[in-house]
């Protein structure tokens, strides 16, 4: 395809003076320099800076989700971008490799810092960020591109690269700048059997490593991996089986909402098999509605129902949410009976089309354990080849290295042992070490011909998100571990602030862990010795509290416990 250039257009009428006073600016610039605010040293909440004189834009803003035992009742953890809003005026733009959660699920929290910020996409990343957009009442600027397009923010040019992906619309991304092209990788495979027929666009990208790269940064995620990745037509076939040996049976898959590719395949050889497809969870059905929407998937006329209602098993396909074994998705809501009055039984086939990701096992054969209680027949990852990994595997990111030809490579998006290991097979390609770095949150680095350079660290690392973005999500999130794990000490009494005395008895609330008398009494005693031996003329109530809290946890420390304390002096 045909790249175009698309130019921000300001409406504001001094623009045009920044804009010249910029590009001179870009001109003189000595290096580009590169922040890391998220997806290095993990997997998820992919977020990156990139500067060059006196424009930055941003590559990515996503989530990751983190375990009960992690950050209990979080709902998500995102970048923290202090370092953005610090440098909002510098900021051209938010690029978008692909839709999925820990590239884009970000966004809509920042909406309001970012809402005079265009953001571009292909067009089912847009349409599903526009979705998350609207359900959270935000809006931003959202800007639909196309893979081939090159769009022009500031300094830089961004063209988008068609890669594979376990979801249409993924992208790689070059983007060129006066000292030289930084080339994002975003997540990819080299799929040469594609399902929608659009494979990576491996001559481009030999093109551009033709014409010179800077900086390379480079996806990490299955590097541990050897050999080349598994094509998602093997899925299709294994389905195909599936569906042809079960006709009498109803047929249950679940699979990530975002994996349009697979639910295309489910589609199709539903109305292959004359059954309808009842779609189960928000965000499958969010998907569908978005993904057929914009063309990247294709719905055969009928072949969706809007319920079980009285179709017989051989007859129905539930397409469902919660192959990780998420505690109110569809799947595990089927497993116990909640879902829709639907029961599960000897006539379902239950097929698990993904494999658990890292710390979710538990979850997920919990409800194999359920379904499996229920009757039915399940299919998972250990048993058949019903999913296949939507990034690069160790041949094909040497692939990636050998067609780019990176003058200096900073492997990102994986935990450090992937980084590292990437990192070890670019020296095998022939990048100097001295040219390799595995950068870490925070970090930021300047590059140009002459090498990498440090520079110091920014503001960064988690932000929580509990329905909003917690101010001091940090602390929260250390206050519900330690309330778990040692429980909650409460200290109520009364005090006569003219005599400096406590007045009445001292009440003791303790939740998480038992107290005996002797332990209770210490606790009386010390609160009434220190509010007794005060200076109120010196100290409020709020620092005596503070005082009283300091004293009750030493009571502790030689046991190895800590509550959470909670003094409350009532002014009598």
């Amino acid at each position: 395809m045909a790249s175009r250039e698309r130019r921000l257009k300001w409406n504001l009428p001094h623009r045009k003076i920044k804009n010249n006073r910029r590009n001179i600016m870009a001109k003189n610039a000595k290096t580009v320099k590169v922040t890391f605010l998220g997806g290095v040293g993990e997997v998820g909440k992919n977020m990156t800076a990139i500067e060059c004189g006196d424009d930055m834009i941003i590559v990515d803003c996503g989530v990751s989700f983190a375990t009960s035992e992690e950050a209990p009742g979080i709902d998500a953890i995102i970048p923290d971008i202090t370092y953005v809003k610090e440098n909002i005026s510098k900021l051209r733009g938010i690029v978008l490799t692909h839709g999925h959660e820990d590239h884009i699920g970000a966004i809509p929290y920042y909406a309001d810092d970012l809402k005079n910020v265009p953001v571009y996409g292909t067009a089912l990343t847009i349409g599903l960020l526009k979705r998350k957009l609207d359900k959270n009442g935000k809006k931003c600027n959202l800007v639909v591109v196309s893979a081939g397009d090159t769009i022009t923010l500031g300094g830089f040019k961004v063209e988008f690269i068609k890669v594979c992906h376990s979801m249409a619309g993924a992208c790689a991304l070059a983007i060129t700048t006066q000292v030289g092209t930084v080339f994002v990788t975003g997540d990819f495979k080299i799929d040469n059997t594609p399902i929608d027929g659009k494979k990576t666009d491996i001559g481009r990208i030999a093109e551009i490593g033709a014409k010179g790269v800077l900086l390379m940064l480079g996806e990490s995620t299955n590097v541990e991996r050897k050999g080349s990745s598994t094509s998602e037509k093997v899925v299709g076939q294994t389905l195909e089986s599936i569906f042809a040996s079960n006709l009498d049976k109803r047929i249950v898959i679940a699979c990530f909402a975002s994996s349009n590719y697979r639910v295309q395949q489910v589609l199709t050889l539903a109305h292959k098999y004359h059954r309808k497809v009842v779609l189960a969870g928000r965000s499958m059905k969010g998907m569908v509605d978005v993904a057929s929407a914009c063309g990247e998937l294709q719905v055969p006329k009928g072949v969706i129902a809007d319920s079980v209602g009285k179709l017989l098993p051989s007859e129905t396909v539930i397409l469902a949410t919660g192959s990780q074994g998420e505690p109110l998705s569809a799947l595990n809501k089927l497993s116990k009976g909640e879902f829709n009055k639907i029961n599960i039984g000897p006539q379902d086939l239950v097929v698990l089309s993904s494999s658990p990701i890292p710390g979710n096992e538990k979850s997920v054969y919990d409800v194999i354990n359920d379904l499996f209680r229920k009757g039915a027949n399940v299919i998972y990852d250990a048993m058949n080849d019903i999913h296949v990994s939507g990034h690069a595997y160790e041949e094909e990111l040497k692939l990636m290295l050998t067609l780019v030809q990176p003058e200096y490579f900073m492997p990102v998006h994986g935990e450090y042992r992937h980084q590292f290991k990437h990192a070890e097979i670019a020296k095998t390609l022939g990048v100097p070490s001295k040219n390799i770095v595995i950068p870490n949150i925070g970090e930021c680095y300047g590059v140009n011909h002459k090498g990498i350079k440090q520079h110091s660290n920014v503001t960064a690392g988690n932000a929580y998100v509990d329905g909003v973005v917690l101010e001091n999500g940090k602390s929260v999130v250390n206050d519900r571990k330690s309330l778990a794990e040692y429980g909650m000490l409460v200290v109520l009494c009364a005090v006569d602030t003219d005599q400096g005395k406590v007045v009445g008895d001292v009440d003791i609330v303790a939740r998480g862990f038992n107290l005996t008398d002797d332990v209770v009494n210490s606790i009386k005693n010390v609160t009434v010795d220190t509010i007794n031996g005060a200076d109120f003329d010196k100290a409020d109530v709020n620092e005596i509290a503070k005082m009283v809290k300091k004293a009750v946890r030493k009571l502790f420390y030689k046991d190895r416990q800590f509550p959470i304390i909670i003094p409350v002096i009532v002014e009598d």
